[in-house]
């Protein structure tokens, strides 16, 4: 993981209430980095690690300007409203995002909602990923179509149209019509029999290799409007 960090000076005091208001559930760190500062977060997002960054950003205005995302499948139950209120974080905050190792499903959509996006690589040589999907009903698993389109639409105006939605629309083919489509972005180039690719399109179907999806060529992270940071 990229934890180039300086030391941030606080009082003891500081340290109870910060350990005391975040815990180490969901909130994994918070550090100065390069100038600006992070929340860093680890694992499923679920509505108690909205409330702990909502805490963090209340407590330290203007201290922190940049969410982390690390490991990530992304959430369970709530997802829409998860990523919504993480949404209106960022839009109020201007956070910019960065992801390390996996980041699928609402950690992908709200990554891409950064006012900046970035990938970082991480320290054991996994790759870093990210994995979108049409938003669907916890419950029901049916594809909400109109709120995955409004995120999409989103999505191209944060990357200023670098991300069509032409692409991002392609998470709706798949070969029995269910919107079970995927779209997969590697930080680095992934080797397959048609070459070495970044992006994919997977249809829905059972896959075990990335090389079984479909490569979109000539299209890369950088295209889409998303950092690569060493």
């Amino acid at each position: 993981m990229h934890k180039q960090s300086h030391p941030w000076r606080i009082t003891f005091a500081e340290l109870l209430i910060l350990i005391f208001a975040f815990g180490v559930v969901a909130v994994k760190s918070y550090r100065v980095v390069n100038d600006f500062s992070r929340i860093s977060l680890q694992g499923e997002l679920n509505l108690n690690s909205v409330a702990q960054i909502q805490a963090a950003l209340a407590m330290n205005p203007g201290v922190f300007n940049t969410l982390q995302f690390e490991d990530s499948p992304g959430a369970g139950a709530a997802a829409t409203i998860i990523l919504d209120k993480i949404e209106v974080l960022i839009n109020r905050h201007q956070l910019r995002t960065e992801a390390i190792g996996r980041c699928a499903s609402a950690c992908a959509a709200a990554f891409l909602l950064g006012s900046t996006r970035s990938l970082l690589p991480t320290n054991d040589h996994t790759p870093t990923f990210l994995m979108i999907h049409a938003i669907r009903n916890h419950r029901t698993r049916e594809v909400n179509y109109g709120k995955t389109e409004v995120v999409n639409k989103k999505i191209a105006s944060k990357s200023l149209g670098k991300f069509p939605l032409s692409l991002l629309n392609r998470i709706f083919d798949d070969k029995k019509g269910t919107g079970d489509g995927e779209i997969y972005i590697y930080r680095e180039p992934q080797r397959t029999p048609k070459g070495k690719h970044q992006v994919f399109v997977c249809d829905g179907a059972p896959h075990r290799l990335i090389s079984e999806c479909d490569p979109v060529p000539g299209v890369t992270p950088e295209s889409l409007g998303i950092q690569v940071r060493p």
